[in-house]
């Protein structure tokens, strides 16, 4: 080969590399500023978990440990996992005062997304397609509706992506060659840490240790699954110290996960289990079905999430032998969602970019000259791909056009704005006040705070009647602290009310109604 043809050659590959560095910063440029036009100045509270981390992570910053400080007493907190509100903590420091940091936290949202785009392009780039395909899927994802109703909150997902997204090459290359004792180690402790931010991360302790002890490398499986186990030993004992503690209606949004679903079974048997999957099946198929089918006939639906399950298994069959280890944690993900008795969406939204990964991976697998698949599959997988995309295009244009992402913030802000106000103007600053936002009404007015209703694994499987909420949540609450205003908005928590207002030895009597609440007084017994 001439010198020339050499150089020319090494041009070539130099203007690929630039064009795809480029690529990828458009891409990282593109989710930033996406994530940055959702942040808003709204309330923090509209989903209960975002209250409760600017809570905790108050607590931490104020130096008065992991506490839920609404709650009178402010007891130990294990319901969530530390990591998020430590690192809101570290920034809260700073950051403006509340409720001028919200914004930062939310801003910071915008950084993990960028992130989490940049590592999928190159997560995908490197392990499941060719890089124009893999742009286009990091693209998809800046802009993803669900992803920026989630970057849109003060909540955990955006930044456990951004783990996630950054330690599963670092594993798929683990499992693929062996590791030195500190290598092992290290990411044995990656994953306990990012496990700490969300608790589904340790999924990834059984799906590495799988594929090494298939692999014959047992040694390193137990390398990675002790760190990840000792990095988790402290946040497990200060758990089980501290779990039980509270009042029986308070367990199930203040208590710790497991406890919650294991009590749901003990109460229900074992049943629970198939009662949850009759409904979070149906209800993740659904969704699927909006976010991608173009035309909104039952059939259309249909025949979309048969398209994107034909897409996905055919994408993760073509990438089994490069991302093994992304391929169990997905199944393992999969699972804990599906027996977990909790609305699925959000739980999948967290793991977004991975769907779309698989679904793209798919059509590049039929796609690819020469292909693994017969020019029939080949040309099925093509035309499902199509239609899927035709679909989800129309979805993201349409939640676009209405800044969808806003739309939980918007609607629950009319009943928590007024509640808020109420307060201010007619509670004491020593009251306890019983609230359906009990986490905004606390970081908005100082008031201690507790629930109305009481969590549990039943009143997602069946509708509670106001009897039982009154009787099984409210009632007890009321019994078990010094509580002397209940404020509630939504019709449930207004029935539960009325009931007790309402029973043969009344508890509560009406104080006040304002726009979008009612507010009561607890009378003493």
């Amino acid at each position: 080969m001439t010198t020339a043809a050499t150089s020319s050659m090494a041009l070539n590959d130099a203007k690929g590399i630039d064009w795809r560095r480029a690529a990828l910063m458009m891409v990282g440029a593109l989710a930033l500023a996406s994530g940055i036009a959702v942040v808003d100045a709204r309330l923090v509270g509209v989903v209960h978990d975002d209250a409760m981390y600017v809570i905790l992570a108050r607590s931490l910053a104020s130096g008065e440990g992991y506490r839920y400080l609404n709650l009178p007493g402010a007891p130990a907190a294990t319901h969530f996992p530390p990591g998020y509100p430590a690192l809101l903590a570290m920034v809260s420091w700073i950051a403006p005062a509340f409720p001028a940091s919200v914004v930062v936290f939310k801003a910071l949202n915008a950084v993990f997304l960028a992130a989490a785009a940049v590592l999928l392009v190159r997560f995908a780039q490197a392990r499941a397609m060719g890089a124009r395909w893999a742009i286009a899927l990091g693209a998809a994802s800046a802009v993803s509706v669900p992803l920026l109703v989630l970057g849109s909150m003060v909540l955990s997902e955006p930044f456990f992506l951004a783990v996630l997204l950054l330690l599963l090459p670092a594993l798929e290359s683990l499992a693929e060659r062996p590791a030195s004792v500190r290598q092992a180690l290290l990411l044995g402790v990656a994953i306990g840490l990012c496990t700490l931010v969300r608790s589904h991360g340790i999924v990834l302790v059984p799906a590495v240790a799988i594929v090494l002890g298939w692999r014959g490398r047992w040694r390193d499986a137990a390398l990675v699954s002790g760190a990840a186990v000792v990095t988790l030993l402290p946040w497990q004992v200060w758990s089980a110290v501290h779990s039980g503690t509270l009042p029986a209606p308070l367990l199930g949004n203040y208590d710790t996960y497991t406890s919650w679903w294991v009590r749901g079974v003990r109460l229900s048997g074992i049943g629970m289990v198939g009662d949850t999957l009759a409904r979070t099946v149906p209800e993740v198929l659904e969704m699927l079905a909006v976010l991608f089918s173009p035309l909104r006939a039952s059939a259309a639906r249909t025949a979309t999430v048969v398209a994107l399950g034909a897409l996905a298994a055919a994408g993760a069959w073509s990438v089994r032998r490069r991302m093994p280890v992304t391929l169990l944690f997905v199944a393992g993900y999969a699972c804990i969602v599906l027996v977990w008795p909790f609305n699925p969406s959000r739980f999948v939204w967290g793991v977004w970019p991975l769907l779309l990964l698989f679904v793209t991976a798919g059509a590049h697998a039929a796609a690819a000259r020469p292909s693994r698949f017969a020019w029939p599959a080949r040309a099925a997988l093509l035309t499902a791909f199509a239609w899927v995309t035709v679909g989800y295009a129309g979805y993201e244009a349409r939640g676009i056009r209405g800044s969808w992402w806003s739309s939980i913030a918007r609607v629950n802000s009319q009943r928590i704005a007024p509640a808020i106000m109420w307060t201010m103007a007619n509670t004491a600053p020593g009251d306890v006040i019983a609230a359906e936002d009990e986490g905004a009404i606390f970081l908005y007015t100082g008031r201690r705070t507790t629930p109305v209703f009481s969590f549990t694994t039943a009143q997602y499987l069946r509708d509670h009647s106001a009897a039982e909420n009154a009787t099984e949540g409210l009632g007890p609450i009321l019994s078990a602290y010094p509580v002397r205003t209940v404020i509630v908005g939504s019709r449930k928590t207004v029935d539960a009310a009325d009931f007790l207002v309402n029973s043969p030895t009344p508890r509560l009597a009406l104080r006040a109604d304002f726009p979008g609440g009612v507010a009561y007084t607890v009378l003493k017994q």
